[in-house]
């Protein structure tokens, strides 16, 4: 498995050297942000790198969206066939082709840097490697830019996903992991957790295709049914298998590593990621085995 993964990680290296090449042109606002979230103590190259890929992700995220509104209609589609979606449909076609970036361009940093993660498993504090902050960098640039749809928005995010409910839980997600992930990092804190967190962001890619497939009424077409029940043993092997990993380095670190006021944090927070996981392998399932019997997409609201 490890040789395959670590093929996998040499595959995507073009893609590292292609978006590591585009940091001097964001240098110089990444250093800025730096300044405002770092302390003295907590500025690092790690902060910079980190900040200029958040940017970096969302110039790419606002790019797709152009090129998505240039081409879809006409080249990727069909003016037919988009002109035949609901106007909500129409409007999150766009911001959805966005939700593509983070499963290559997150998976692309964060693989290596589980793969070399040099580390004590048993330890919350360890040197944080470039790939860890890059791979921090694009997830939550991906995640500043998809709150920032989810509220200009709101109404055709809400059709979408099947409710505010659902909207409320990817707030409340990408704001703890917005605000806690780059802190961490910052002062060499979690980043164990925070690779396999990270390199999670591969399973969108199921979730995306599932969503224009079933836009496009194609739920009945061999490709929705492939992408579904792949979706499954990827989601259950990236999110779910390691938790028992995850859960034993959780509780047989040294917590000493902490102030009274992070340690709090992290034990309030770093079982949050799993759980959610259980709770969505839960929903994963379940809605695969309706459409098995049924043919019934449950996620798809009119």
């Amino acid at each position: 498995m490890n040789d395959a993964l670590r093929a996998l990680s040499d595959a995507l290296e073009p893609v590292r050297s292609s978006l590591t090449s585009l940091e001097p042109f964001f240098a110089t606002p990444a250093s800025f942000l730096a300044r405002l979230v770092s302390d003295g103590k907590s500025r690092s190259s790690v902060v910079d790198t980190l900040f200029a890929h958040f940017l970096i992700s969302i110039a790419c995220c606002a790019l797709i969206l152009v090129l998505s509104i240039a081409f879809s209609r006409k080249v990727i589609v069909g003016a037919k066939t988009f002109d035949a979606l609901k106007e909500h449909e129409r409007s999150t076609w766009h911001t959805n082709m966005c939700t593509f970036w983070p499963a290559f361009v997150v998976t692309a940093y964060a693989l290596p840097a589980i793969l070399t993660y040099d580390g004590k498993v048993n330890s919350f504090r360890s040197v944080v490697s470039m790939n860890t902050a890059r791979a921090c960098g694009m997830s939550v640039g991906y995640m500043t830019w998809d709150l920032l749809v989810i509220v200009t928005r709101w109404n055709d995010q809400r059709t979408a996903y099947g409710g505010a409910g659902a909207l409320w839980l990817f707030i409340v997600h990408h704001m703890f992991s917005i605000i806690l992930w780059p802190y961490a990092l910052s002062r060499g804190l979690c980043a164990y957790h925070i690779n396999y967190f990270l390199v999670s962001e591969v399973t969108n890619f199921n979730m995306s295709l599932r969503w224009i497939l079933s836009t496009l009424k194609k739920t009945h077409t061999k490709l929705y049914l492939f992408n579904g029940l792949g979706w499954i043993p990827l989601f259950i092997s990236v999110r779910v298998v390691v938790i028992p990993k995850l859960y034993s380095a959780f509780v047989n670190s040294d917590w000493r590593v902490f102030t009274s006021a992070q340690y709090w944090v992290a034990a309030l927070t770093l079982p949050i990621p799993s759980m959610l996981n259980l709770y969505w392998t839960k929903q994963i399932v379940e809605g695969a085995a309706k459409f098995l019997l049924t043919g019934e997409d449950i996620t798809k609201q009119d």
